[in-house]
């Protein structure tokens, strides 16, 4: 699955580049690929040594594998969206980089002492990653901001 979606990803990054859509044939054999992929799966997690115990409330557990492969088949429309879905990155790399700072303020400081003071902090931290994602220096877009001059 994993080669799989690379080698998706590859072929879509490809055609975004180049400005060229991606065919429908082309998107539903990848579709077809992703459910093929699931069933070849399906049969091995479904011979896994996992799902014989028995849990408490009667149910057979299932190995980490078969949760995997149930959540690739529950998610399939969301995980294979970035081939549709130009505006959908293929991961989110962004989302987790955004949010960092503000784990690790957390973790320094052990929390926020109000929830005025995290809102502020999320406004700033969310003002300053648009400047980095529309590639404006920091500093001087913030003092042009501060100073009521600032536009994109």
């Amino acid at each position: 699955m994993k080669e799989f979606l690379q080698e998706s990803w590859e072929v879509v990054k490809q055609a975004r580049t180049a400005g060229i859509p991606l065919e429908e044939e082309l998107l539903q054999t990848m579709e077809m690929r992703y459910d093929d992929i699931l069933i070849e799966g399906q049969q091995e997690w479904d011979t896994g040594e996992h799902t014989e115990r028995i849990r408490s409330a009667g149910r057979k557990k299932k190995s980490k594998a078969a949760n995997l492969g149930q959540r690739f088949k529950l998610h399939k429309e969301a995980i294979l969206r970035f081939i549709r879905d130009e505006n959908v990155p293929f991961d989110n790399n962004q989302a987790e980089h955004d949010i960092r700072m503000a784990k690790i303020k957390i973790k320094v400081s052990g929390s926020f002492r109000t929830f005025t003071n995290a809102e502020q902090f999320a406004r700033i931290r969310s003002v300053i990653s648009t400047f980095r994602k529309q590639n404006l220096p920091i500093l001087s877009s913030l003092a042009s901001a501060f100073r009521g001059q600032f536009s994109f």
